[in-house]
C-alpha cells in the first residue's frame, strides 16, 4: 500500500519477474527494452520477463531468454532480488518483485529478437550503461562483489608491445609473437616435437584439474570467482602457446588443418543422423 493525497490508499499491482545476469566468461549479457516499451523504454536491464501463473521462475527466465534472445542459458541460484515500484499515473502503481539469478551461457548465439539491442560487458563497465530503475540494485551487488579494476577483461594485465585480440589478430600474427618470445630466448632447441607434444598434454591435465570435482553446473559458473577463472585463462594461454609451438616446429598450417578436419568431420557426423547427439 502505498499512501498518497489526503490519506488516500494505492493497491500496488504485483508483478513477478526473473531476469538472468548471464555469465560468458568474465563478461555478463545486458539487453537494451525496445523503444515502444510501457516502462523505461530505450533503458538496459538484465533480460527475463514476468513469471506465467504456475511457471516455475527458472524455467520462465530460460523461456523469456529463448523468444527475447534466442539462445539457451542454465539458471543457478539466486543472486539477489529487486523490490521497485513503477508509478506511470498519480493513482497507478505497478511494484515489480525481480527474482535475479546467476546464469551461465550454454548454447546458440544471441540475437535481438524482442530487444532493441544487446552486448557482452564485464562488471567494470555496467556504469556506462543507463539501467532500469528495478535494475539498479543488482547493478550495485555485482559490482561491490565482482569489480575487478586491476584486471585485463582477458586475464591479468601483461606488459607487451600491443595486446592482442581474437576480434583482430590473425592465427599468423600470433604464431609470430609467440615465436619471436620463444626466438628471444634461444628455446628453439629445446622445441622439438617429443617435448611439446608432451608439453600440451600436461597443460591440459592441469587444466582438467581445476574442473576434476565440480558437477557440469559447477563448472559453468566457475567465471563467478575472478581468481579461479584467471588461473583457467593462463592454463588455456600455456596449451594455445605449446599448440602454435608445435606447428612452427612440424610446419602446421592450423587454419587450414583446422578447416580440413571440420570438412571430414560434417562428412562423418552429418547433421540428420546427429543432431542434438554425440553417439550414434
Amino acid at each position: 500500500m502505498n499512501p498518497i493525497g489526503d490519506n488516500e490508499k494505492l493497491r500496488a499491482r504485483i508483478i513477478l519477474v526473473a531476469c538472468g545476469i548471464i555469465w560468458r566468461g568474465r563478461e555478463l549479457l545486458i539487453a537494451q527494452r525496445k523503444p515502444d516499451s510501457r516502462l523505461e523504454p530505450l533503458k538496459w536491464e538484465f533480460p527475463g520477463g514476468k513469471i506465467e501463473f504456475s511457471e516455475n521462475p527458472a524455467s520462465a527466465l530460460k523461456r523469456e531468454i529463448k523468444e527475447e534472445l534466442n539462445f539457451e542459458i542454465e539458471a543457478g541460484d539466486i543472486f539477489c532480488v529487486s523490490s521497485h515500484n513503477y508509478q506511470p499515473t498519480p493513482k497507478k502503481v505497478s511494484h515489480v518483485l525481480m527474482l535475479a539469478y546467476s546464469c551461465a551461457y550454454r548454447k546458440g548465439t544471441p540475437e535481438a529478437r524482442d530487444v532493441h539491442d544487446f552486448r557482452w560487458v564485464t562488471v567494470e563497465k555496467l556504469d556506462e550503461y543507463d539501467f532500469a530503475a528495478a535494475d539498479h540494485v543488482i547493478v550495485n551487488k555485482l559490482r561491490n562483489i565482482y569489480a575487478r579494476p586491476d584486471l585485463h577483461p582477458g586475464g591479468p594485465e601483461v606488459p607487451l608491445e600491443r595486446v592482442l585480440s581474437d576480434r583482430d589478430c590473425p592465427v599468423g600474427e600470433l604464431k609470430r609473437e609467440v615465436n619471436r618470445f620463444v626466438a628471444e630466448r634461444d628455446w628453439e632447441q629445446f622445441h622439438s616435437p617429443k617435448n611439446l607434444s608432451m608439453s600440451i598434454a600436461i597443460e591440459a591435465a592441469e587444466l582438467m584439474e581445476h574442473f576434476q570435482w565440480l558437477t557440469v553446473s559447477e563448472a559453468r559458473f566457475l567465471t563467478r570467482t575472478p581468481e579461479k577463472y584467471d588461473q583457467v585463462i593462463q592454463e588455456i594461454a600455456d596449451i594455445a602457446i605449446y599448440l602454435l609451438s608445435f606447428c612452427h616446429t612440424m610446419n602446421v598450417d592450423l587454419s587450414a588443418a583446422i578447416s580440413r578436419k571440420l570438412k571430414l568431420n560434417r562428412e562423418k557426423y552429418p547433421l540428420e543422423k546427429f543432431w542434438g547427439k554425440h553417439t550414434t
